[in-house]
């Protein structure tokens, strides 16, 4: 068969690479390949809000069915691309069909780091990303009293917290010191440790699994330094990897994943990469980078989609990285790299505040703790990329909490 456009992915960036080619090309065949079980779907919600009952399942797709037929997009769940020609402009499912296109969006997204231990293929040991994986969790969760998260991920420290809430004891076992420790400063990341125990989550830093057991009742694990723990479940977040697989099997450019211009083309002129996969540049910070998350997925797809379609627009969102520990509500955007300058000022100490990743005292990056609807505020610092004094900086935050 031969298309005009085909998007091969099934989350948040290829539902909106459709809306962004149907921005401005109305009638031009679309046909979306994807190996999940659903129609594209709203991802974070699978740590938060379902959990809560903030959300429900009949809540969590991007669009209802009947959409993707209103737009005319032959949507095929269930379907693996096993190779990609781009110089021909052709690819091949796993039944050999093969489809020929004028442009090719890959959008494959990433996949779990998996656990490096002794026995970590049990069915006991479990990864937390798609849909499948929350159902599964909810359908054990009744028979389930103790859990215990491997890695100092955003899966593992929302889940921590989500679990707790739900009245289950909890492990959390660290490489480091404190979890998500690229992003977070030491205060924070430490605090964080302290508030997870404050929850209720045992938490043991500095140590990882090396053998696990699986008997009918419990599961047996024993960490690097010597320590041994009964548990019922593991869940592992030892974070995720590019999907890049097709990409670099087809000649295309890679890097941390598909490299991209701004404009979301990849190095052949007809292929194109959006979402978690895609190494773009972010034209507000001057620098390469590859992000994950939903706001990057759905405002990069979108434009993507629009400028396969002809549109010719440079990329140039700051995403926001946004995550949940308890009631504690993190929102970031630009490069939150603790390998960067950190400055963190409290509003209400440990409860409401801001750190700033700065270079030779430029804010490169702006991270909130419970601090609402202040991400265009950071986002025009980080524009604005003018030296501060730290000084400045404090009166920033304090005006802002008072506006």
């Amino acid at each position: 068969m031969r298309v005009r456009y085909c998007i091969v992915g099934g989350g948040i960036a290829a539902a909106s690479a459709i809306e962004g080619i149907r921005s401005r090309d109305k009638d031009g065949a679309i046909l979306m390949l994807t190996r999940e079980n659903h129609r594209p779907y709203h991802r974070p919600q699978l740590t938060k809000e379902l959990w809560r009952g903030d959300s429900s399942l009949e809540r969590l797709p991007v669009h209802p069915d009947e959409w993707y037929s209103q737009q005319r997009v032959d949507l095929r769940l269930r379907h693996e691309v096993i190779e990609v020609d781009p110089e021909n402009r052709r690819l091949w499912d796993e039944l050999g069909e093969v489809v020929e296109y004028e442009d090719l969006l890959l959008a494959t997204g990433c996949r779990p780091r998996r656990l490096k231990a002794q026995g970590a293929e049990t069915s006991s040991v479990r990864y937390f990303r798609d849909l499948e994986d929350y159902l599964d969790l909810e359908r054990r969760l009744e028979r389930i009293q103790h859990l215990t998260l491997v890695g100092g991920g955003f899966i593992s420290v929302e889940m921590a917290g989500t679990l707790r809430a739900r009245g289950k004891e909890v492990t959390l076992i660290l490489a480091d010191e404190y979890p998500l420790h690229r992003l977070l400063p030491r205060e924070l990341g430490v605090g964080v440790v302290d508030y997870l125990r404050e929850l209720g989550v045992e938490t043991v830093s500095g140590d990882s699994l090396i053998s696990i057991e699986e008997t009918p009742e419990l599961v047996h694990a024993r960490t690097a330094i010597g320590n041994e723990l009964d548990t019922q479940l593991i869940i592992v977040d030892q974070g995720s990897e590019p999907q890049v697989d097709l990409a670099e099997a087809a000649g295309l450019a890679i890097d941390d994943g598909i490299v991209v211009d701004e404009t979301g083309r990849t190095s052949n002129p007809n292929v194109w990469a959006a979402g978690d996969v895609a190494e773009f540049p972010c034209l507000a910070l001057g620098v390469i980078m590859r992000i994950e998350g939903a706001d990057h997925g759905e405002s990069h797809g979108r434009a993507v989609g629009a400028n396969m379609a002809g549109a010719a627009k440079p990329y140039d969102h700051l995403p926001v990285k946004w995550f949940r520990v308890g009631d504690l509500e993190f929102e970031g955007v630009g490069e939150l790299w603790a390998r960067l300058g950190t400055e963190l000022i409290w509003v209400e100490p440990g409860r409401e505040g801001v750190v700033f990743y700065l270079s030779d005292d430029v804010i490169r990056g702006v991270l909130m703790v419970n601090m609402e609807d202040r991400l265009e505020w950071a986002r025009a610092l980080i524009r604005e990329a003018k030296p501060t004094t730290a000084a400045e900086r404090s009166a920033l935050v304090t005006a802002k909490a008072k506006a």
